[in-house]
């Protein structure tokens, strides 16, 4: 039994350092790799935020360059004075007059007397 035993210990060795893929780096190694990353994605960082700047910066300079008259230039401005109206939004929500609240109170038909005590 000892034997089958030092054979499946073997084994499980070998197979262990073939998925661990060798020993485990020394700590100078590692820490000199993270440096690295970190050093690589806040350079990766910084160029994402230019970018993104110069994005803003461009865009903010074609909006003011741009000649506010070529907007209006296909736009009858008496045309769409004369053409158009407005409504509030709400409108539509509200419903049909059926009293007036600040004039015409409506019966309020109540359960008790006022004063026939709580309600159970």
């Amino acid at each position: 039994m000892a034997n089958n035993d030092d054979t499946l210990r073997r084994a499980v060795q070998k197979a262990q350092a073939l998925a661990e893929g060798g020993p485990p780096p020394d700590f100078p190694n590692t820490w000199s790799a993270a440096v690295a990353r970190a050093a690589e994605r806040r350079r990766r960082h910084g160029f994402v935020v230019a970018t993104a700047a110069a994005a803003a910066i461009a865009a903010v300079a074609f909006g003011l360059l741009r000649s506010p008259e070529l907007e209006w230039q296909y736009v009858d401005s008496g045309e769409l004075l004369g053409s158009t109206s407005w409504s509030a939004p709400s409108d539509s929500l509200l419903p049909e007059h059926q009293f007036d609240i600040y004039q015409e109170y409506p019966l309020l038909i109540e359960s008790t007397d006022t004063y026939g005590g709580t309600l159970l």
